[in-house]
């Protein structure tokens, strides 16, 4: 087997809404790198939303009397305050600058809105349907130059009791985001009754390495020689998430007492 390759696509910046696969098609032709069969292509949520036109403008924001009780409450921009309410799957609790969300089966900060990489007085917000927009990608790519590829839409993330942020998954297309290892073997013959391996989330970990969080401009990485299937979308079952009953860590702090 092949070793398994990372092509960074550096892509000139954008500050307004763009034809995505127009870009993408321009940002190849400029780093001299053309797609393969079963290549998976890493994109940046934060890119596909800029695309979309998923970004605000913070003084359109009209504040409500709760985002100005979470504002108060957590020390945060009343009007990010405002898109947190609007955005987010569900509110936790949060401690200052930050409240923990529920946002697109992840457990994200400020419902992963985000206010570095994009205009200045401007937040960016998750892609509105992420699973619609790696899809389209897909089919996208397919008819432009007739090959399969996969597709994972990423976002960076903060672990619990980890500095640093890390890549994790926020939908995929063409790819099996999850490995069942239950029913197997381990090297010693214990059968394995638990694992699951996240490959969308290894995957987007690997990409984060190029993508980086600062002035790269690399919202692409091009993942070559992975062994992956590329499979038709209406195969793969887009599961990332566990209800937070079944969440590790969800159910071991909700009675926790400090």
């Amino acid at each position: 087997m092949n070793p398994i390759k990372l092509l960074p696509i550096e892509v000139a910046r954008q500050d307004s809404k763009f034809n995505l696969i127009d870009l993408l098609s321009k940002s190849l032709e400029n780093s001299s790198t053309k797609l393969h069969d079963g290549d998976i292509i890493c994109i940046s949520s934060k890119f596909i939303a800029l695309s979309e036109g998923r970004y605000v403008k913070l003084s359109d924001v009209d504040v409500s009397p709760s985002a100005n009780e979470i504002s108060e409450k957590y020390n945060i921009d009343s009007r990010l305050s405002e898109l947190i309410i609007q955005e987010s799957d569900r509110i936790f609790h949060g401690f200052d600058g930050f409240v923990l969300t529920f946002k697109d089966g992840i457990l994200v900060p400020n419902a992963g809105i985000d206010t570095s990489n994009i205009m200045p007085g401007y937040a960016i917000l998750y892609p509105d349907d992420s699973l619609r927009s790696a899809i389209t990608l897909k089919n996208e790519i397919k008819k432009l130059f007739n090959i399969d590829v996969g597709v994972i839409i990423t976002d960076s993330r903060l672990m619990p009791t980890r500095i640093g942020t890390t890549g994790v998954a926020i939908a995929t297309a063409g790819i099996k985001p999850i490995e069942d290892e239950r029913g197997k073997v381990d090297l010693f013959g214990n059968s394995i009754r638990v694992t699951q391996k996240a490959i969308a989330d290894d995957l987007s970990s690997a990409a984060q390495l190029l993508m980086g969080e600062c002035d790269e401009s690399i919202p692409i990485v091009i993942i070559r020689d992975s062994a992956m299937k590329i499979s038709p979308d209406d195969e793969i079952e887009q599961t990332f998430s566990v209800g937070f009953d079944e969440c590790i860590f969800i159910r071991g702090l909700s009675n926790l007492k400090l």
